[in-house]
């Protein structure tokens, strides 16, 4: 085995910065950040320096009593600036206050209405070329309406790719049209009101959970002859098919302009035009310097079943060594019967879900899974924090009992039963306390530390010995806090794993434990989508070393990056956003392992790992009838020093001989 440290660094942008406080009097201002909680709004207020309960309760009109009734935390730590409190909505005579909406009728052209009897719209619905744009009303949650209209949870994220975990009042989103439902949701049961803000028990949001695949993945054991790539298969010519949904009804031809684009019927294509903007540039690049002679058949296919019917039609009519896409879930599962029956290779570039491998020995999926996460989270901990005291913390939600107890297995399993700590280093920590104490030139005689007391003297004595821990992993709900807090230990790291995807749930986490920071050495580590949550405070996430899992990460002061960027703004004369990286990464990786080992790459790209501009790949695949997926995850830390983002991962790589 061969270990390899890859650490890259990224500058963080303006709205990541520490903020400004000004000490001045402080003009208390209502939050615009509304989140709904058991069909209940709450406003999330960011406190700052100098506000007071007073003088919040005066703005939102509620009672001291009522906010901190919602926020126990305050009781335990008192009101302190860069907390972020839920305080109930209370209907006023001034206009209600609503989120900006993701989608504006700015940027619609709402064509005619198509007639539709399968469908029954709402009030404030629009039915569009394929779509309805859907304005969310009070109770809704992004599982029903999923179950409402029908729709597999792929196609909604890649629709409504800036809606989060959960929706909000007044949002416009962007539903498929095709399949969509008219069966009527049962009566729901109005939720009691929670006792807290959040209430562990409480599931908060929905999302669509699948079984993981069992068992680990399958690792081969030797590298085939042919898996060495040779010069035969650099001349060949290659045979491609880019099924991408380019919406070219909407615009007069692919390249049109950006302007153009945006003013198109539903401004869907512009961000899929830079997935095959990207991997353009791949294919020229590797056309021009390196010699590929390919054969690219782009096809428009999208979410609409017909148009991917289509693309098997003009497929059966040409040699295929490669499918990229469909992107949407319905228009694959056509496309990737008819690669299966042709054995050829297809790539699904968007979906997380590990169903569409099952019994396809072709499919190989981009997105890494969940499961994937907690093993990579296995390797983060055994290679980074072996000697660290590590705690799972759940939001206690029924709908993550399956993630959760996967989660107990791995941590289990790579938590080390004991811990041993040279007299040296015990020595140093009671010199460090002593001066966290500000006791000057003295040096405290004892120190307790995980229930046993250590003599300054005797460590002296023996700097030789070692000082032996038990080390157990735990795991708590967000009620056990302060259990938490007081087994901190200050000898060595303390890894807090925080399962939630709930900006609230995180919130809470970080008012909770930011301060014990300053005594105790603790990591952060929030899964399993932390990165979306953008008004976690930056100060309080520096402080606690907050580490995310990613499944792509660009580093702008890559040297190779910077020349991507300016190459793509030159020739599209437009910004490259994360669906350019993504496509750049598809067409380099993929139209080199053809190169490199023919027209039948898959058995090597396990051994196939090459750098790429927003992630790698690394396919595996756990079941010998299934299909290959990526399982690499970047995981990126917040640096206090720099104030920057920076992925830090140690990944095992296998050497064949």
């Amino acid at each position: 085995m061969k270990k390899r440290l890859l650490i890259l660094r990224v500058l963080l942008f303006g709205a990541l910065m520490l903020p400004t406080f000004v000490f001045s009097q402080v003009v208390v201002e209502r939050s615009t950040e509304i989140v709904t909680i058991s069909d209940k709004q709450y406003y999330m207020h960011h406190v700052k320096s100098g506000e007071t309960l007073y003088s919040i309760s005066r703005v939102y009109q509620v009672s001291e009593e009522e906010i901190v009734r919602l926020n126990p935390e305050i009781n335990d730590l008192g009101l302190q600036a860069e907390m972020v409190i839920g305080i109930p909505v209370v209907k006023q005579s001034e206009p209600a206050i609503t989120p900006v909406p993701v989608v504006s009728k700015d940027t619609l052209v709402t064509p005619q209405p198509v007639v539709a009897p399968e469908i029954t719209l709402e009030e404030g619905d629009e039915l569009g070329d394929g779509y309805i744009v859907h304005t969310v009303k009070e109770s809704e949650r992004t599982s029903r309406l999923l179950r409402r209209w029908n729709v597999d949870e792929d196609d909604f994220r890649l629709l409504n790719p800036t809606v989060g975990s959960r929706v909000f009042v007044g949002q416009k989103i962007l539903i498929p049209y095709e399949g969509a439902t008219t069966q009527q949701e049962q009566p729901q049961e109005s939720a009691p009101e929670p006792d807290t803000l959040v209430s562990p028990e409480e599931p908060v949001v929905d999302t669509v959970v699948e079984e993981p695949l069992s068992g680990p993945y399958i690792l081969p054991e030797y590298r085939p002859d042919w898996c060495y790539g040779s010069v035969e298969n650099k001349s060949r010519h290659y045979h491609v098919a880019l099924l991408v949904p380019l919406y070219l009804n909407s615009i007069d031809k692919i390249d049109a302009s950006k302007e153009k684009a945006e003013k198109s019927k539903h401004g869907r294509a512009l961000k899929f035009l830079q997935f095959y903007e990207g991997f353009m540039m791949a294919a020229d690049s590797l056309t021009k310097h390196y010699g590929l002679h390919l054969d690219l058949t782009v096809i428009d296919v999208h979410e609409n079943t017909a148009t991917a019917e289509t693309a098997v039609s003009q497929l059966e009519k040409q040699p295929v060594d490669l499918i990229v896409g469909p992107f949407f879930s319905k228009s694959f599962a056509v496309v990737q019967q008819y690669a299966s029956a042709n054995n050829i290779l297809i790539v699904n570039p968007m979906s997380e879900r590990e169903s569409i491998i099952v019994n396809a020995p072709n499919v190989l999926k981009l997105k890494p899974s969940a499961k994937a996460m907690v093993e990579e989270l296995s390797d983060l901990i055994r290679l980074h924090y072996p000697k660290a005291k590590v705690t799972l913390m759940t939001s206690g939600s029924a709908k993550d009992s399956a993630m959760v107890a996967e989660l107990e297995r791995i941590l289990d399993t790579t938590v080390m039963p004991e811990v041993l700590l040279s007299n040296e280093e015990m020595l140093d920590l009671i010199i460090k306390e002593s001066a966290r104490r500000k006791m000057g030139k003295r040096v405290l005689s004892t120190l307790e530390v995980e229930g046993q007391i250590f003599s300054t003297k005797a460590l002296g004595e023996h700097p030789e010995g070692e000082a032996y821990f038990e080390n157990q992993f735990r795991h708590m709900t967000f009620s056990e806090t302060e259990a938490f807090k007081k087994g901190l230990s200050s000898a060595r790291d303390n890894v807090l794993v925080a399962y939630g995807d709930n900006i609230v749930f995180a919130t809470k986490i970080l008012n909770s434990i930011n301060k014990s920071a300053q005594k105790y050495p603790i990591t952060l580590i929030g899964l399993p989508h932390w990165e979306e949550f953008d008004n976690l405070l930056v100060p309080n996430l520096l402080n606690l070393n907050s580490m995310y899992f990613s499944s792509h990460f660009v580093d702008y002061n890559d040297s190779i990056t910077l020349k991507f960027v300016d190459d793509f703004r030159s020739k599209y004369e437009s910004e490259p956003m994360e669906y350019a990286f993504e496509g750049f990464d598809v067409g380099w990786y993929f139209l080199n392992a053809l190169m490199e080992f023919g027209p039948q790459p898959l058995e090597c790209l396990p051994y196939y790992h090459i750098p790429l501009l927003h992630t790698r790949f690394y396919f595996n695949k756990r079941r010998y009838e299934d299909g290959y997926e990526n399982r690499y995850w970047n995981v990126y830390q917040y640096d206090s020093p720099s104030v920057e983002l920076k992925p830090v991962w140690v990944y095992e790589e296998e050497e064949y001989e």
